[in-house]
């Protein structure tokens, strides 16, 4: 039967998939635990919100100035290369570690990966879309994104267990050997075939796909503040790193499984249609993590929707940019996402921790949710004048006599 075979050619493509997926799995748990770690011994040593909202925002500046030329080194260079010096860098960090592991040498080593990280991450949808076909770069991103957050949910238990039984330097050694695992996919993966570039202003000339780049920017701000608030939350209410990594797992793991909804609905439906479902389960999250505060079970799963919203968001926005710039240069179209990114995230972070040590985890979560609520309220008026205009300009053109 045709329906059959259809099944056995998605889990041949799926399984061709699965090299560079367990790759990015290993990259995500070292990645994950070491910043979980970071967050909850800052925490324990007296640091409150605002000096971690701080630190976040501080790494997203550091590498503002690569990231505003990084579409344009990806276009030159290719993904690969940028890649690959990302994850070389990474592996050798560790190096920093030889002179002892304090809080200046934690805070270093945090803030010198956000860079070479960032290259990584821009590298990975050209790696997962060039293995599988056309036609399936929503579920490529959605697998992507299952086992990156994967790894993310195993990596706080994992970092936080191995830092009450061994201390900081084992976890840094996972974040390292997370990148070498991925450096011979990076070195022998497949990319999508390249084709001529047509330039900026030919691009430009389609339109700026600005409603996305405006979405993933909120998205990234709420899920920046929800990366600096829920760790010391946890932490806040007495949870040990062990126990809040656990905690952190469960809640990545919800967020994991969100991928595969909206990778499926990225490939039936339009990237607007999967950018708006992920706002709305953004607010749904962050109103719901408002009035779970206090309630450890509860405040995980809800600030984990607020996660899937986010995620949901952001890969909407992805294929709507890839489609824009085309398949082949999905890397760009990441490392352009990732500069709206970083915009994001550096106001996020600090701000959700400011309110959230002035005013309680409760106010700031809440206050997230109202302004991601205005925030598409105002996206969707736009959007709404913008098509009435576009009507109307129709309707006078077909009009005019001839």
């Amino acid at each position: 039967m045709q329906w059959v075979k259809d099944v056995r050619t998605s889990f041949a493509e799926d399984f061709a998939l699965l090299p560079i997926l367990s790759a990015i799995f290993a990259f995500n748990l070292g990645s994950a635990a070491w910043s979980a770690v970071v967050a909850g011994r800052l925490m324990q040593d007296g640091a409150g919100t605002t000096v971690l909202g701080i630190l976040y925002a501080v790494c997203e500046i550091s590498r503002l100035p690569a990231a505003l030329m990084l579409p344009a080194i990806t276009l030159r260079h290719g993904a690969r290369r940028v890649t690959q010096v990302g994850l070389l860098v990474l592996v050798l960090l560790p190096i920093i570690a030889l002179s002892g592991l304090g809080n200046t040498q934690i805070m270093a080593i945090f803030v010198m990966s956000a860079l070479p990280a960032m290259a990584v991450y821009v590298g990975m949808p050209a790696l997962v879309i060039g293995a599988s076909r056309p036609g399936r770069d929503g579920w490529a991103l959605a697998l992507l994104g299952l086992a990156g957050g994967a790894g993310g949910a195993l990596g706080p238990w994992t970092g936080g267990t191995l830092a009450d039984m061994f201390g900081l330097l084992p976890v840094l050694l996972l974040f390292a050997f997370g990148a070498a695992v991925m450096l011979p996919c990076a070195t022998f993966g497949l990319l999508p075939p390249r084709s001529a570039w047509p330039g900026w202003s030919a691009i430009a000339a389609q339109g700026l796909p600005w409603q996305a780049l405006a979405a993933l920017g909120l998205a990234s701000a709420a899920d920046a503040g929800r990366a600096a608030l829920v760790p010391s939350e946890l932490v806040h209410q007495g949870q040990p790193l062990a126990n809040a990594g656990l905690m952190l797992t469960v809640g990545s793991a919800v967020v994991g499984l969100g991928f595969l909804f909206f990778g499926r609905m990225a490939d039936r439906v339009s990237p607007r249609r999967v950018i708006g479902a992920g706002v709305l389960i953004l607010v749904i999250g962050s109103f719901a993590s408002a009035l779970a505060t206090g309630f450890v079970p509860v405040f995980v799963v809800a600030s984990s929707v607020l996660g899937m919203g986010a995620s949901g968001t952001r890969l909407g926005a992805e294929l709507a940019l890839i489609r824009w710039l085309g398949r082949d240069r999905a890397a760009v179209a990441a490392a352009l996402g990732e500069t709206t990114v970083l915009g994001g995230r550096a106001v996020g972070a600090p701000a959700v921790g400011t309110l959230g040590n002035a005013y309680g985890g409760a106010y700031a979560f809440g206050a997230m949710g109202a302004t991601a609520l205005l925030a598409a309220t105002g996206l969707v008026a736009i959007g709404m004048l913008r098509i009435r205009r576009q009507l109307a300009t129709a309707i006078a053109t077909q009009t005019l006599p001839e």
